[in-house]
């Protein structure tokens, strides 16, 4: 019987390279599964989502949250029946503005020192000029006072009586005329008793246009509504000297 080949002794490093290469190759077979992308939600998808999403009775809310129609068509017939009733308001007011030929209003009002005078009753007797201004002590109202002061003998001497007329008080009137040494009367129409029938009331708010009435018998002789303080006063003087 032969005798047994003893084995080779096997090299440790080259053990080791084989074990790297047989790892390698299974790696290389078997490809690593990559865990798969997530897919993005389309938009419609995702509106669709947050639709569903809303409580049960939102949508219902928001709905009754916007106007309806019905109530959009009772707005506008309102305003428009607003707008209709402020013109006919307007258009009796105008009705019951005075004219030239009109005889004053039977109304007192009281001047800067509290006395009470019936311009009607006046303007029966003699020729009365009456200046209308917005504010006491303004420029505007100032310079044309002052014209009416300054020219005040003149009517004076056609036995004419000149009256300043406006809306401030018995108190500012009384401090306008002392400050500007006004010979004439000045008269508080506060309620727009006068300025109102006479067309200077400028608003239902108030304000007045700067205007001159001359009167005669108890009657408008002339009227002109809107003026420059110096050409009132002028006006006013050429029309009373002409008329005497």
């Amino acid at each position: 019987m032969p005798p047994r080949k003893a084995k080779e002794p096997v090299d440790p490093a080259t053990l080791r390279r084989s074990s790297r290469t047989k790892t390698t190759a299974a790696e290389t077979a078997a490809p690593v599964a990559r865990p798969a992308k997530k897919q993005k939600t389309a938009p419609k998808a995702k509106a669709e989502k947050q639709k569903e999403e809303i409580p049960v009775g939102e949508e219902e809310k928001k709905e009754s949250q916007l106007p309806s129609p019905a109530a959009t068509d009772g707005e506008e017939v309102a305003a428009a029946e607003t707008k209709a009733e402020a013109a006919e308001e307007e258009k009796e007011e105008s009705k019951q503005l005075l004219q030239v030929g009109d005889e004053l209003p039977d109304v007192t009002i009281v001047d800067q020192d509290g006395n009470n005078v019936n311009l009607k009753s006046i303007a029966g007797e003699k020729t009365v000029i009456v200046f209308a201004y917005p504010k006491a002590m303004t420029p505007g109202c100032t310079r044309q006072a002052c014209g009416f002061r300054d020219e005040f003998p003149k009517f004076d001497g056609v036995n004419a009586a000149v009256y300043g007329l406006s809306a401030d008080t018995v108190s500012a009137q009384k401090k306008f005329q002392e400050k500007q040494n006004l010979p004439y009367p000045l008269l508080a129409d506060t309620k727009f008793e006068l300025l109102g029938p006479l067309g200077a009331k400028k608003s239902d708010k108030g304000g007045i246009t700067r205007s001159y009435w001359v009167i005669k018998e108890g009657k408008i002789a002339t009227m002109v509504v809107g003026v420059k303080p110096e050409v009132s006063v002028q006006l006013a003087l050429e029309e009373v000297v002409g008329q005497e």
